[in-house]
């Protein structure tokens, strides 16, 4: 059987009821469901927060459901990358471009100072 994300957000709501917070055991094809969607949407540049928000289940449940399925917690890690075909600056001459996976564009860095910088970011 296919589990689809409504009929996943319907379980929830279903398993939640009338609790401020828990629920009821989720069976293992429901686990599996959100585990791979999770993976899926963080593969694509979403954050696991967001990925458990859009789930309707809180981080903390998904994490928990990554590590019991042996999913990788790496895997949150994983960060949106563009290559451009621009040709490398030669070092120190000041005209590297950092962009971050949210839009922010720091331009005039040096390798060293690009190299600092996503550092700090990380």
């Amino acid at each position: 059987m296919t589990i689809t994300l409504e009929q996943f957000r319907e379980a929830v709501a279903e398993r939640r009821g009338d609790r401020k917070r828990g629920a009821r055991r989720y069976d293992e094809a429901l686990i599996a469901f959100a585990v791979n969607h999770a993976h899926s949407q963080v593969s694509n540049g979403l954050s696991v927060h967001a990925a458990a928000r859009a789930l309707g289940i809180s981080m903390m449940t998904l994490k928990s459901w990554q590590r019991r399925l042996g999913s990788s917690s790496k895997v949150s890690k994983l960060r949106k990358v563009v290559v451009t075909s621009a040709p490398m600056p030669a070092a120190g001459s000041g005209s590297l471009t950092v962009t971050t996976s949210a839009g922010h564009v720091v331009s005039g860095l040096d390798i060293a100072q690009a190299a600092a910088l996503l550092k700090a970011l990380s």
